[in-house]
Formats: structure tokens, sequence, C-alpha cells
């Protein structure tokens, strides 16, 4: 058993605090919890959780867990160091928008109007034809007439033969070529409020989402293998920390938290979801972090 081990049971049992209570409390498995007290780090999930299973079992019994990795640095692992990369700044994810619903008059619709327009104006002009052809065939001759040439035709009666037109086609015309009216452009609608999930950005393993437009955010965790989990709010405090087995599903409810941290180790075995939306993970690496900040507002 090694001293830092010894020193956390010690002060566990003068607490009267069982391994089940402590279990409880740290959401961390029994076994890992002896194993830190025995000081079998090499029993954990991986080295790079031996220092935050002991930051969460020190405080979990009362203990300020820094001045402990001062005094006991020599027992502690000290895991092979990460290489951060540092890519470019990702661009923002667009949240989505509701378009704006607008009734617009068709683009095809001057054209229409024209060929309408073209197509009555040769009906007229055919029409206008017809009629002065009819009129010509009825008109008399002074020949035919036998009457003096001098006579005052605007006075003479009208022939029989000359045809009489039922409408005038100048008329008829003139109101086949008015125009119909344009439909009266509506109003635009405001666009409704969309609850969005947005990209931020990644540093190094930490990838940075953020929810706006909605006063929900809940949270379910599903595990296809083994794997660690551990929750986090921006305070600290911790909701989660184990190896669910394989098939579990954490469930959690947010909407009260400003922020909330998501470390998953073996990620590939992780699919989370946030508002029942799958979330992509933006990296493929074994391990990797995602920051989450919520407004209701």
């Amino acid at each position: 058993m090694s001293e830092l081990g010894q020193h956390l049971k010690e002060v566990r049992e003068q607490k009267q605090i069982s391994l089940e209570d402590l279990q409880r409390t740290t959401k961390i498995q029994k076994r890992y919890l002896l194993a830190i007290e025995e000081g079998r780090f090499d029993t954990l999930p991986g080295l790079f959780y031996a220092r935050a299973f002991v930051k969460t079992y020190a405080e979990a019994i009362g203990l300020d867990p820094e001045p402990l990795f001062d005094q006991f640095r020599d027992e502690l692992p000290n895991p092979r160091k990460e290489a951060v990369e540092l890519p470019s700044r990702s661009e923002r994810a667009k949240p989505t928008s509701v378009p704006n619903k607008r009734k617009k008059v068709s683009s095809f619709m001057p054209a229409l109007i024209s060929v309408v327009f073209i197509g009555v104006l040769v009906v007229g002009v055919w029409l206008g034809a017809q009629w002065m052809a009819q009129d010509d065939k009825g008109v008399v001759t002074p020949e035919d007439s036998g009457e003096n040439v001098d006579a005052d035709f605007g006075n003479s009666p009208a022939s029989e033969e000359e045809p009489v037109e039922a409408t005038d086609p100048l008329v008829e015309e003139d109101s086949v070529e008015e125009q119909p009216e344009e439909p009266e452009e509506q109003e635009p609608e405001e666009p409704e409020s969309v609850a969005t999930l947005s990209f931020i950005e990644t540093k190094g393993i930490t990838s940075y989402f953020e929810i706006v437009g909605t006063d929900e955010f809940d949270v379910r965790v599903q595990l296809s293998g083994n794997s660690w989990v551990d929750i986090k709010n921006g305070k600290g405090n911790t909701f989660y920390a184990g190896q669910p087995s394989d098939g579990e599903e954490i469930v959690e409810d947010f909407s009260a938290e400003e922020e909330i941290l998501f470390n998953f180790g073996a990620s590939q075995n992780v699919t989370l979801f946030i508002n029942d939306k799958e979330v992509e993970l933006p990296i493929e690496k074994n391990q990797q972090k995602i920051n989450v900040r919520f407004s209701s507002q």
C-alpha cells in the first residue's frame, strides 16, 4: 500500500465514510477506489485518469488535492504528455434559420403579360382588316347608283348590302388590352426563433460548442464498447466519472447549468446526444473533450 493511498484511507475511515458511500458520491467504481488506496494505479482505465481519480477522491473526503499532489508527486504516475495540435481556427457553424415566408410574383409573369398583349394586338389588327374588307365590298359606285357624282354622300342612306358589325372591334381591342392587376405583395413574416447547437472551434483535444435559442439542455451518452466518461460543470463539480459498460446509457438534464465539459476515453465507442440530436465528434482521437456553453436566452 502506498503512502498516498494509506493517507486517503485513514482520512476516509476517520470520517466514517465507507467505500460504498464514496462510490455514490464520486461516481467512481469501488474497485478503482480500492486500487487508489492500495497504490495500484496501473489497474485504472488509464494513467491519464490517475490524477483525476485522486483529485475526486480527495475532494469527496474533504481534502485539498493540490497539497497532496505536491507531497506525493513521486507516487503518482506521470503519463506521457500528448502532443497538442494547434489547428487553424475552424469556421463557426452557421445555424440553420427558418426562411422568410413571402409570396412573390413569379418571374415569368412579365413575359406572360407581354405575350398576351402581343396576341391581343394581332387579333385586333386582324379583326380591323376583316372589318375594312367587308366595308369595301359594300361601297356603291356612282355607275351602280345612277346618281350624280356631286351628290352629298353624307346624306345618302346606307346601302342595304353594307354589313353592320354587331360590335366595334376597336372598342373590343381596347377592352382586351387591359392588363391584369398585379397581386399585392404581402408583408414578410418575422422568422421564428430556432434552437441551434453551433460548433465554435477546436483547441488541442478540446472542441467548443454553444447552445442558443432554447431553455432545454438534455444529454444522453450511449456506449457501444469499453470507454471512460467524465462529466463536469464549469465550476468543476463532477456529475459522472467512471467506466460504463457496453450498451449503457447516461442521461442527464443540465438545463440549470451554464457550461458542461465532457471527457471521453476511447471516444470511438461514445455517441453523444444533446436535445435528442446526435453531436458529431469533431476530431478522431482516442481521448477528446467536448465543452458546451449553454444560454437559455
